[in-house]
């Protein structure tokens, strides 16, 4: 096989070498990224956008046309040393396109690779090194490496600035010492792996999800039972620990091995099948809960790039909200709810409304409760008439997370989760299996694709949905005081 290994590649290498098999060999097994993936995706090439506003005088290589012809181009822009976007090389199996390369004096360049989070992990490193190491290969001169990441504590005030939402970190000494020197060696062994007939043995494990979640998990996990260890609420060394003895099964745990009280509530839970439950503890979660009741859940999205004035990167925007109001024990609830429309800033709409809603006394319940008082109080360094308020909110605040984290109850179909989105299902019969919209993230990404891109023909049904996803949410807590209020 004639095998040319991208950056991309050479990272998927590095986590794990049957995923880079599979990339080469199988790639029909490899699934297309999801919306919530798709949507990172996007924001990357955004930062990318407005780091090229730091060099006015770049030109980017033109990659529309053949592969030979950006190695032309960018070998003619090399000559005439004018700052590189995408500049592509390549050395031996290897190809790789600079996000920015920009002459410096001696003939030297400066390798500077953008990155669209707000900290350095150890694979942006590995990214770099491979580049360093084709470029030098390729004959170029590198002085500087940098690593341009978001400054997340930049507030957009009028029109971005990419000066100072972009910060440039030197890297020079580990890329030239460290993470350079290990890439041939590297390269050799996967493509070594990449031409063996059968895939690599390669146990699960960390690697699974670190430094992305793997796109082959699903596949490579299949072997596991479907009632099995991983099922440990918060116990992350112990599963593998027992794979490797060829335990599965969570109801097989030897004895031997000592594990928490909650642990082994799960495990006793499996073995009889039944639901554990704390009355007392259930009794004194209930009786703080006051009438009226407001069970209260938002959606917010988060981007690279303020979208707003006094807005940060990365910083939760709140877009939507859905309250039911029980305003005696046992009667039917009042379902309230907010859905921004428009590109202006939702949090001054969403703040009013909300407020509307809430009256001023009885409890406030939300599931992680510590979610909501977070996104509140920070409207409310946005919008400081509404702090006395928020605050009086957090007076009344109560965390139906409560008695599934201290395990007051607990049912094997929760699979070792507290989350709302487990323990509904478990408790109630309620499920979000069967939403076009199911979890937070493709919420987030739908309402930020209809509403800020131009794909948006389905707008109409999208927000439907949002409606559909965030009442459930709110309904689904309803539901679960009414049943938890049968085990006092």
């Amino acid at each position: 096989m004639n095998i040319r290994l991208s950056k991309t590649k050479y990272l998927n290498g590095l986590q794990c070498k049957k995923l880079l098999w599979y990339i080469y060999n199988e790639p029909d097994a490899i699934p297309e990224p999801d919306a919530t993936t798709q949507a990172i995706f996007d924001q990357g090439h955004l930062v990318g956008e407005y780091a090229k506003k730091l060099f006015p005088n770049g030109v980017e290589v033109d990659h529309s046309e053949t592969f030979e012809a950006g190695l032309r181009q960018t070998r003619d822009l090399i000559s005439k040393r004018v700052s590189i976007f995408e500049a592509a090389l390549t050395y031996k199996r290897c190809y790789a396109r600079a996000d920015i390369l920009e002459p410096v004096a001696d003939d030297n360049w400066d390798l500077i690779e953008v990155k669209s989070s707000t900290d350095l992990k150890d694979v942006n490193y590995h990214d770099i090194g491979f580049q360093y190491y084709l470029y030098t290969g390729a004959g170029l001169k590198i002085d500087k490496c940098y690593l341009m990441c978001i400054d997340n504590s930049y507030v957009r005030k009028g029109d971005i600035e990419p000066c100072k939402l972009l910060k440039k970190i030197d890297v020079t000494d580990e890329i030239k010492t460290s993470y350079s020197t290990m890439v041939e060696n590297n390269v050799a062994e996967m493509v070594k792996a990449i031409n063996s007939k059968t895939f690599p043995q390669i146990d699960i494990g960390a690697h699974c999800n670190e430094p992305y979640d793997c796109p082959l998990i699903d596949k490579c996990w299949s072997f596991l039972p479907e009632r099995n260890v991983f099922f440990l609420y918060r116990n992350n060394k112990l599963p593998m620990t027992l794979i490797q003895e060829g335990v599965f099964e969570l109801d097989k745990i030897p004895e031997k091995y000592e594990i928490s009280a909650k642990n082994q509530i799960q495990v006793d839970c499996e073995k009889t099948g039944k639901p554990y439950i704390d009355s007392q503890k259930i009794k004194e979660f209930l009786d703080t809960i006051q009438y009226p009741a407001y069970y209260m859940d938002f959606e917010t999205f988060a981007s690279a790039i303020p979208m707003f004035d006094n807005s940060s990167p990365y910083k939760q925007i709140p877009f939507q909200f859905s309250v039911h109001v029980v305003k005696e024990k046992g009667t039917k609830p009042e379902h309230f709810s907010f859905l921004a429309d428009g590109t202006d800033d939702p949090r001054p709409e969403f703040m009013a409304k909300l407020k509307n809603v809430m009256g001023t006394k009885g409890s406030v319940i939300a599931f992680k409760a510590s979610f909501e008082m977070y996104i509140l109080n920070k409207c409310a360094e946005v919008l400081p008439e509404y702090q006395q308020w928020v605050d009086s909110i957090d007076e009344r605040i109560i965390d139906l997370l409560q008695p599934f984290s201290d395990f007051a109850y607990y049912h094997p179909q929760q699979d070792g989760s507290c989350s709302l989105k487990k323990v509904l299902p478990a408790l109630t019969g309620k499920s979000y299996d069967d939403m076009e919209i199911g979890d937070g993230g493709t919420a987030s990404a739908e309402y930020c694709r209809v509403t800020f891109t131009e794909d948006n023909k389905d707008k109409k049904k999208v927000r439907k949905l949002l409606e559909e996803y965030c009442g459930l949410d709110t309904m689904g807590m309803v539901d679960i005081v009414e049943q938890l209020y049968s085990f006092k």
